[in-house]
């Protein structure tokens, strides 16, 4: 999309008019549901920012791979057979056609299904039918599948597209301390159980990346059903005051927020086994934090959201869950969503049911998932409306503004890490949405024109 092209001009204004909206606490309701702003996400967020892309405990074994995107560009994760993971394009160098097959599995080399061009898994070119007769003078060490830049964080493994950038660590900056309580809290760290689970939805990708930021507002209307039904809350039922016992922490792209106890053996639940093996590493701050936890959420800009904990009204859990809001079109998202555990509970079976129970609650058929996607697609609905285009009608972000919002203040406690954490921040400050637009705008405004 070059700059002369009369879409790059309304995107450039709409982002424009987001950086103008943002000073207020505001945003441009139409960015939620466009055509032309979708296709420059495409170029200038996910072909330049870091997007998860799978966890190392899905690659154990030389020649395990998985397909996965970054925007709508499929990629293969694989691990090579001297142990080495990479992220190839799915494209063929003959002709460009896709040449895997399966979502997942272990190979020692890929096989285009059109004229048989054959890759080891390094991404070397193999062979091809007749190769001796008909490609006499071909350079095989020139044809070597495209490969974006892969990078891992606590067994969190992201790809970039772009050849220059910051690293992976420099991107999550402050961040990384969140991610080190919650990916890393046994020396063991996390382990992938099974298949990530997917579903489609009729809703805008990033509804659902800002939301997980930091949203429990929504949860007094939204969910409200759901936790009537209660079945034994656990440890939040020594939670007197919901908004207070919540914080919120934003970086400048990145934002989480989370409930804590004043018992520092909460631990979100979890067994002894979790308890007695501790990653040493994890600063005394650290600990204390996953201490006092009962349930953690967040995004990581652009599209890679968390939840851990125990389920509040007694549906399950501890577990840990990573989602992917994948973009598949204007007002289309695939939502990915893999289910984790500390590898020392990973062969305790009750402890498994009791966590995939929690898991599942936040899915098509759990409890709450079907809440927040009716929610979702009624606002990509309506955000494609002719009158907010003619009317430049704007979403109200505002909670936590100086002013707007008792209660709100900002913490100062090595408990809650480099962040700038806010009390009652979960339900009473929109923080994560203005930071998570913010690093949107930023990205829009940085990136335009040709990415390349």
């Amino acid at each position: 999309m070059s700059k002369t092209d009369p879409r790059s001009e309304h995107v450039d204004n709409l982002v424009a008019k987001t950086a103008d909206a943002l000073e207020d606490g505001k945003y441009p309701l139409s960015i939620t549901h466009d055509e032309a702003i979708y296709e420059a996400e495409r170029e200038r967020i996910f072909s330049n920012t870091w997007c998860f892309v799978g966890h190392v405990s899905e690659f154990e074994e030389p020649g395990d791979y998985a397909r996965r995107y970054i925007g709508e560009d499929p990629f293969i994760i694989v691990r090579d057979e001297r142990g080495e993971l990479h992220a190839f394009l799915d494209l063929c160098l003959h002709r460009g056609a896709q040449f895997c097959t399966a979502e997942s599995g272990n190979t020692s080399h890929f096989r285009c299904p059109y004229h048989g061009w054959t890759y080891k898994n390094d991404g070397t070119l193999q062979g091809a039918p007749h190769m001796r007769e008909a490609y006499c003078d071909l350079d095989t060490d020139d044809v070597t599948l495209e490969e974006a830049t892969l990078e891992s964080y606590q067994g969190l493994l992201f790809a970039r597209m772009a050849e220059e950038g910051p690293s992976l660590e420099e991107y999550l900056g402050e961040f990384t301390w969140y991610l080190d309580v919650l990916f890393g809290l046994t020396e063991g760290g996390m382990t992938v159980v099974g298949e990530p689970h997917r579903w489609e939805s009729d809703h805008d990708w990033k509804t659902s990346s800002e939301s997980f930021a930091g949203d429990s507002y929504h949860v007094l209307t939204t969910h409200q059903a759901g936790l009537e039904t209660s079945l034994g809350k656990g440890p939040w039922s020594r939670i007197e005051d919901f908004p207070d016992a919540s914080y919120l922490a934003c970086t400048d792209k990145h934002s989480g927020g989370y409930y804590l106890l004043d018992d520092a053996e909460t631990f979100m639940g979890y067994p002894e086994a979790v308890t007695e093996n501790l990653d040493p590493d994890l600063s005394e701050a650290q600990r204390d934090l996953a201490g006092r936890s009962v349930f953690h959420v967040g995004t990581v800009f652009p599209n890679m959201s968390y939840i851990h904990g125990i389920q509040s009204a007694g549906w399950g859990g501890p577990w840990l869950g990573i989602r992917v809001w994948q973009p598949r079109g204007p007002g289309k998202v695939e939502v990915i969503n893999w289910w984790l555990v500390p590898e020392e509970l990973a062969d305790d079976e009750e402890f498994k049911h009791e966590s995939h129970r929690g898991w599942e609650s936040l899915s098509p058929g759990g409890a709450f998932e079907a809440d927040d996607l009716v929610v979702w697609n009624g606002i990509t609905d309506s955000c494609k409306s002719t009158m907010i285009d003619r009317r430049e009608t704007l979403g109200n972000m505002q909670l936590g503004l100086d002013g707007m919002s008792e209660g709100v203040e900002t913490v100062d406690d090595p408990v809650h890490g480099p962040a700038e954490v806010t009390t009652k921040g979960l339900y009473f400050d929109e923080r994560h949405s203005r930071v998570w637009y913010g690093a949107w705008q930023s990205a829009m405004e940085e990136y335009r024109g040709d990415p390349r």
